[in-house]
């Protein structure tokens, strides 16, 4: 009978596989259609603020810096092969056919792509994707229409690059009908709120009392991936991947993180938010990453009303599998979790708030605070995107011993930072390298930092001089204190 058991589940693995090798197809499939130039539909994910003068969103990104945007890319496939997948509610047959996938078009900012960006508005537009193989200078661009340089990156499993430009149709109206479509399809009020209380028992019961040990911070480039190991249990915090360099300089770079990626077995996953280098990392993980609760913001709220297809993709698959758990963050209460740890350390979960030139999801993202009631253990801040401004004000007015350094050292109003005791062990940045080979971060921030901790090391950087070797920052976490050693 036990043979017969452990043939029977590896059957069920292998059609699975199966399902899966099938799901990937036609992935490729749509994605040959966009590499090919089919009509696309287009919405920018990151947009002007409600509420606030066009010229906060030139103030939060600036032209030339290194920042990007992020289109999101939908065709009639997708559509339907999406809304097919979202009916599915055998939760066991959902798991073994379908993984969420992503496709989006990144433009680097400079001055002219910063103008047509913004005068995009929120508004779905028809698009087409020209790769640089097929494109033609020469090529007039008709009345009403924008075209943008860029990178089409698309991902089931792996993610990929191809380097070209989309032209968007202003003067093309997509109908009411299709537009209803992709609204019913993709809709982010589709999702209910779980409870702070429903939330620290998740939690609770995931951790076990257990405490941390070690605190992997991988080098997935300019995004986030965090794995805080206890003796006997994982937390992931955010599960991103690079977006912010050429393809010729990402192509194996991170494959070390990829592969690290894949073999993570947490008992439970918390998002800072849902854009896309802190989620797309999951194209890399095996499916029993998606039958474990996700911990999240909700993926929109009173100053933020649009989610990206990509996100509310994912947001629907772990939805209908049961592991979906978000975050109100429009609630008064911003600790949203405490969770007991052995030797009375404590993880808490706060949500942030408040003013800043950032965007409203990283504003209002998750982050995570280890520390200890006497102080016998480190203090410890894996901040995610959510700036200074936004964190709750106790936190930096204590010594920090580590911290995660938030929104990738972007530039960013740093008057609370500067009320951080100095003396700190140690602070990560996540990120990449520019085009002149410098690390990918605002040189005053990056000087703050210098101030308040005795290291400061980036997640690219690694004593070789050879960037594809640096697996992570490993943190040692202890009660004679922190020690990071890149690996």
């Amino acid at each position: 009978m036990g043979k017969e058991r452990l043939f029977e589940a590896k059957e069920r693995a292998e059609r699975g596989k199966t399902a899966l090798d099938a799901h990937e197809m036609r992935c490729r499939e749509m994605f040959d259609e966009i590499e090919r130039g089919e009509s696309v539909y287009i919405s920018v994910d990151r947009q002007i603020m409600e509420g606030e003068a066009e010229n906060a969103y030139a103030n939060e990104i600036t032209a030339g810096d290194g920042q990007c945007v992020r289109v999101s890319l939908l065709s009639d496939q997708m559509l339907t092969y999406d809304g097919a997948m979202f009916e599915t509610r055998d939760k066991a047959e959902l798991l073994n056919k379908y993984k969420p996938y992503f496709a989006s078009f990144i433009v680097p900012l400079e001055e002219n792509s910063l103008h047509e960006i913004a005068g995009l508005g929120r508004e779905w537009h028809i698009g087409q994707f020209i790769s640089n193989e097929k494109s033609n200078e020469n090529d007039e661009i008709l009345p009403g229409a924008v075209l943008l340089n860029g990178i089409l990156e698309t991902s089931a499993s792996p993610v990929s690059y191809l380097e070209g430009k989309l032209l968007v149709f202003r003067n093309k109206a997509i109908s009411p009908s299709l537009l209803g479509r992709i609204n019913r399809t993709y809709n982010p009020k589709n999702f209910t709120f779980t409870n702070s209380g429903d939330i620290e028992s998740i939690l609770q019961a995931a951790w076990d009392r257990d405490i941390p040990n070690k605190i992997d911070i991988y080098n997935v480039g300019h995004g986030n991936a965090d794995y805080i190991r206890g003796t006997h249990h994982r937390i992931l915090y955010d599960v991103g991947y690079n977006y912010r360099s050429l393809p010729q300089q990402r192509m194996g770079k991170y494959q070390k993180a990829a592969a690290a990626i894949r073999h993570l077995k947490p008992d439970c996953v918390i998002l800072s938010h849902w854009d896309l280098d802190h989620i797309i990392g999951c194209a890399y993980a095996e499916q029993d990453i998606f039958v474990r609760k996700w911990i999240a913001p909700h993926l929109v709220s009173s100053k933020d009303k649009k989610a990206s297809s990509n996100s509310v993709r994912l947001a629907q698959y772990l939805n209908i599998l049961g592991s979906l758990c978000l975050v109100d963050r429009d609630q008064p209460d911003k600790l949203i979790a405490t969770v007991s740890c052995a030797g009375q350390v404590k993880i808490k979960v706060w949500l942030g708030s408040g003013t800043s030139a950032l965007t409203a999801k990283n504003r209002e993202g998750l982050l995570i605070e280890i520390l200890h009631k006497s102080g016998a253990y480190p203090h410890v801040l894996l901040a995610g995107d959510v700036p200074y401004q936004c964190m709750p004000n106790h936190i930096l007015q204590n010594p920090i011993d580590f911290m995660h350094v938030p929104h990738h050292c972007s530039k960013m109003e740093l008057s609370r930072l500067k009320k951080i005791p100095g003396g700190g062990a140690c602070a990560v940045i996540s990120t990449n390298r520019k085009k002149d080979k410098k690390l990918n971060c605002d040189a005053c921030h990056y000087c703050r930092l210098k101030d308040k901790f005795t290291s400061v090391v980036a997640t690219i950087e690694h004593p070789s001089g050879n960037d594809a070797e640096n697996l992570s920052v490993e943190i040692s976490y202890s009660k004679s204190g922190i020690t990071h050693s890149l690996r």
